[in-house]
């Protein structure tokens, strides 16, 4: 730790103030049980579904009331995260989790999708707490959350002691903040990179940490410049409670049970204040986080933002299988080779597949083919009667040492059990194929996925009979009216920087220009640049109490010129609603589900943004009753990552990164954070799909180098990326 000198001893002492909660993981049963024998307060935990922390055993629905009532027992608060966005067809099943939530006596839900808030009425007994995939990340998002009915938001790591104070006091609403564990590069809920690279989104629960394999800057090798350090904030906890957190969390759900009992035990010595001397605390603090090679951080705190990514160096080999008895996340057997360089904590490796899922009592069987063509990896899983399927790209093997074959592939999961199914018949036309280990961990949790939604009864598993108000809640409705466009049809919305919007209205007429970057100044003159076309002003998907006043200027000059805002942060819905202004919602509230939409506009919103992530079917079931106009983005190179880190301006921004894979991404400053781009777009313009259909499909060609050209340049069908279109999204 080389952020801050340690304190000398506790300000105040016991009994200065309210005593925080410790909030400790509980991945699995063990850890749970851990976690409560070493005094943690609070426990959050996940049901096998439906949480962003997908790859952890979690509980089965029928374990969750004894799982509460052994916490009880202990005076601990239970916690069940339910903080993925959710698909159309998942609504019914996020319904019942609320509801076996609510008969097991669960003290709170933590959510992300509007769409659980159309809920929340219904079960009085529950608390609701927003997720930090929600990005609460100043004063103004927690009021909104205050507004909209949640008890309690988990706060933004990246925020300062300042800034958690703030949003701390606001009334009504607790705060919990993370002191212990990985931090992501990107803001969390902001982050689209391992969706974009695979499908499998950390809005999901699913995220393979990217972020965290090397990269090329400029095409020289950077290492891991993304990769960020680990949080430990053990010797600022009087510091955290004096700026009024109620909650104090430790992170680690794909930890095993004895990290969770060590971490727990460590933070409850700490706010007990039972220690001689802090720098002890900061001992084992690194203990805890030895197996990651990372270093220790609590840089956020004090407004540091430069030096807080790359890895410091790595376990030697027989530190590695301490590791594995510690808890590390990435860590496998020696059955597979794991590229530690390349998969850091992307998840496990072939050894830990069967903690993906349920494993049922009752073994079935289900049938692969892995066949691989010049476009890429084609699989296809047969299970219970219903059929999956799904491409991977092929990648670049650099160390066939490492690599696994097709055929070595299917021989081990002959031997293994997923979801309490075990292989029968399986087929490849390309046996001595390689695969990175990547590459594996991604085909594992595809075939888990897909032996779960074939083991999905009608009643999506969790079989409770819902209220007849909740039902009537979930009824489907009618698409909007509005909604005449269809897939296919050209972009009648462009969305620009401010200084592309002269030179492009010169030679292009959309109906619409959204602008982002916009201040109270800059108004005027892009309003008279617009004369002939409607102007929407975008806030930024995120911003901290610093920027606030600007934020609602621009807000409230918007409304004084009858211009609409386009919301995309919950904070930037309160200062628009507060500035009286009209609002629609863009990328940053994103919208998989019909019942998303209708609490947006419950809240005042007039026109929803589609989530960029949908794959095809989502998009089509979301179409066929989504009653709120909506708008889809059907090119661009959307944000894949927005961070508050800061990296070296004159070696990084503008240059292009790479991974290994070919991706690449372009960072650029936005609203004063670093944003990073794709390199190329995905285009949807030469899809045609009549089942499709929106009331605006935008162009996004902020970070184009020619928006003009992009404009009029529709690659032909077949040729563009397509992001998530042709995939399943995980």
């Amino acid at each position: 730790m080389t952020d801050r000198a340690p304190i000398s001893s506790p300000e105040g002492g016991p009994g200065a103030g309210p005593l925080a909660e410790l909030l400790a993981p509980a991945g699995d049963w063990a850890a749970l049980e851990a976690a409560l024998e070493a005094g943690a307060s609070a426990v959050y935990l996940g049901l096998t579904t439906l949480n962003a922390r997908r790859r952890a055993r979690n509980f089965l629905p029928a374990e969750l009331a004894r799982a509460v009532e052994t916490a009880h027992a202990h005076k601990a608060r239970v916690y069940l995260t339910l903080n993925v966005d959710l698909a159309e067809r998942e609504l019914g099943q996020a319904a019942r989790i609320l509801d076996l939530a609510r008969q097991s006596r669960a003290d709170a839900v933590l959510v992300r999708d509007p769409a659980l808030l159309a809920l929340r009425p219904e079960y009085p007994e529950l608390e609701f707490h927003f997720s930090t995939q929600t990005c609460m990340a100043g004063r103004a998002d927690v009021e909104a959350a205050g507004a909209l009915g949640a008890a309690r938001v988990v706060l933004a790591r990246e925020l300062t002691l300042d800034e958690i104070a703030a949003a701390s006091s606001v009334p009504g609403v607790q705060t919990e903040v993370f002191v212990q564990g990985a931090l992501c590069f990107s803001v969390s809920g902001r982050c689209l990179l391992s969706s974009w690279v695979g499908g499998r989104s950390g809005n999901r629960g699913t995220c393979t940490s990217p972020c965290r394999v090397p990269w090329s800057v400029a095409g020289h090798p950077a290492g891991t410049p993304l990769a960020m350090h680990d949080l430990a904030a053990v010797h600022r906890l009087e510091e955290l409670r004096r700026a009024g957190a109620a909650a104090l969390k430790i992170e680690g759900r794909l930890k095993n049970a004895a990290w969770v009992r060590r971490a727990v035990a460590l933070y409850r010595r700490a706010l007990d204040h039972q220690y001689a001397d802090p720098n002890e605390l900061l001992e084992e603090a690194r203990q805890l986080g030895a197996y990651t090679g990372r270093a220790l951080t609590c840089g956020y705190l004090d407004g540091r933002r430069d030096g807080l990514t790359g890895i410091a160096g790595r376990p030697a080999a027989e530190e590695t299988v301490a590791a594995v008895d510690s808890g590390a996340e990435g860590a496998s057997g020696d059955s597979v080779p794991s590229d530690a360089d390349a998969d850091s904590e992307c998840g496990a490796a072939l050894d830990d597949a069967t903690t993906l899922g349920t494993t049922r009592p009752d073994l079935s069987s289900f049938d692969l083919a892995i066949n691989v063509g010049e476009r890429g990896i084609a699989c296809q899983c047969t299970c219970c009667g219903r059929t999956t399927e799904w491409s991977m790209p092929k990648t670049v093997v650099r160390r066939a040492h490492k690599a696994v074959a097709v055929g070595q592939l299917l021989d081990w999961l002959a031997t293994q059990e997923i979801r309490g199914c075990r292989l029968g018949r399986s087929a490849t036309d390309a046996p001595e194929f390689l695969l990175v280990p990547r590459a594996v961990n991604a085909m594992v949790d595809r075939i888990s996925e897909a032996i779960r939604l074939a083991q999905k009864g009608p009643d999506d598993q969790v079989r409770i009979e819902l209220p007849p108000r909740v039902r009537e809640v979930l009824a489907a409705t009618a698409p909007a009216a509005a909604n005449r466009h269809r897939l296919g049809d050209p972009p009648d919305r462009a969305r620009l920087d401010p200084s592309a919007v002269a030179a492009f209205l010169k030679y292009v007429r959309p109906a619409a220009v959204i602008v982002e970057g916009l201040n109270p100044k800059t108004l005027a003159k892009v309003r008279a640049i617009c004369s002939r076309a409607s102007l929407v002003v975008a806030l930024p998907p995120v911003f901290f109490d610093g920027d606030a006043p600007q934020v609602l200027a621009l807000a409230q000059a918007c409304a004084d010129a009858r211009v609409p805002v386009e919301v995309n942060s919950w904070g930037g819905w309160r200062l628009a609603k507060q500035a009286g202004a009209r609002m629609e919602s863009g990328p940053g509230l994103p919208v998989l589900n019909s019942l998303a939409a209708r609490v947006l506009a419950g809240a005042g919103i007039e026109a929803v943004t589609l989530s960029i992530e949908a794959d095809c079917k989502q998009l089509e079931d979301l179409s066929a009753s989504c009653p709120v106009p909506c708008s889809l983005v059907v090119c661009g190179r959307p944000p894949l990552v927005i961070t508050r880190a800061r990296l070296a301006e004159e070696t990084c921004l503008g240059l292009p990164f790479s991974d290994r894979r070919g991706t690449t991404m372009v960072p650029r400053r936005e609203h004063g954070l670093w944003v990073f781009r794709p390199a190329e777009p995905f285009d949807l313009r030469g899809t045609a799909n009549d089942r499709i259909r929106v009331s605006h499909l935008v162009a996004d060609l902020v970070g184009s180098p020619d928006p003009v050209g992009d404009w009029y340049d529709v690659p032909e069908q077949g040729r563009a990326f397509r992001f998530n279109y042709d995939r399943t999204l995980v």
